[in-house]
């Protein structure tokens, strides 16, 4: 019982980190469009799926409402899921082109496509996480 407890509130904090995926754009020529409009650059977040990291840094920090709220000011955010085994074409001509790393990664790009900067791993923390966002961002 006590294990079959443990499963169940497992499930429900996993699923608590996707409730707020619905802040970040999937597609890429919409989220393009839409810096491009806005003027503000993307946020891009590299995962891939079965990454502990990834997971880790998801449910602490990247589907955190204050986090998403925040960036969201300053950012068009746009999550890209590229597994390592058989990528997509989108996501192979994306790590060749903004020479993103390993998984996972968080880019800044203007919404003419230049790379502005890659921000540095780990995130720590949320706070920490939006300040080194914030100190890379075009003043």
């Amino acid at each position: 019982m006590r294990n079959i407890l443990l499963i169940a509130l497992g499930a429900l904090a996993l699923s608590s980190c996707a409730v707020n995926r619905a802040y970040w754009r999937t597609c890429s020529p919409d989220a393009a469009n839409e810096a491009k409009e806005t003027g503000k650059p993307l946020l891009v977040l590299v995962t891939a799926p079965d990454c502990s990291a990834c997971e880790s840094n998801w449910c602490r920090i990247f589907a955190r409402r204050e986090f998403l709220e925040e960036v969201s000011k300053d950012c068009v955010p746009l999550l890209l899921n590229c597994p390592y085994e058989e990528p997509s074409l989108q996501c192979s001509t994306f790590r060749e082109k903004y020479d993103a790393g390993p998984s996972p990664s968080l880019l800044l790009i203007e919404g003419s496509g230049k790379k502005i900067a890659t921000v540095p791993f780990p995130y720590q923390d949320t706070q920490k996480c939006l300040e080194s966002i914030r100190s890379l961002l075009p003043k």
